[in-house]
């Protein structure tokens, strides 16, 4: 009887190891191929922007326009972004796997992606100052009050 316990458990540690072993190097096929800084997200960045955090500001018409044309905006620039950062992706994907490596093309790719991570950072850092200039003191200090809450 313990002999057949001990083979059980013995079975199902192999089990889950190789189950473990089977998983791919890396961060795996994450959004954007499980590689990338994550921007886009943070407070006052353009994902950042939620209807929430505009609820108490009273904003004006124009001010509404002017909002939803520089998140459109940023939006469009945004995904191309995105786009260029999760197709050179694939090339980084072989990093990673079996088979030869062409590691000019593997740094060629890297470099173009970082190029891409860097816009989206200064596209982050560009729509924050219009989106400020848009509001008045007393609401950019209202949002900043929202945002250090979340």
């Amino acid at each position: 009887m313990k002999l057949k316990h001990a083979l059980a458990g013995l079975t199902s540690i192999v089990m889950l190891t190789s189950a473990a072993m089977a998983q791919p190097y890396g961060k795996g096929a994450a959004m954007m191929g499980g590689y990338g800084g994550g921007y886009g997200m943070g407070p006052g960045m353009i994902s950042g922007c939620d209807n929430a955090a505009y609820a108490g500001l009273d904003l004006t018409p124009e001010q509404h326009k002017a909002i939803a044309g520089i998140h459109e905006q940023a939006s469009k620039a945004m995904w191309q972004l995105m786009g260029t950062v999760h197709g050179h992706g694939h090339h980084m994907q072989g990093m990673f796997g079996l088979g030869p490596l062409d590691e000019a093309e593997t740094r060629k790719s890297f470099q173009a992606m970082a190029d891409a991570q860097k816009a989206m950072f200064e596209l982050q850092l560009n729509t924050r100052k219009k989106l400020e200039a848009v509001l008045t003191k007393d609401q950019r200090e209202k949002l900043n009050r929202h945002w250090r809450s979340r």
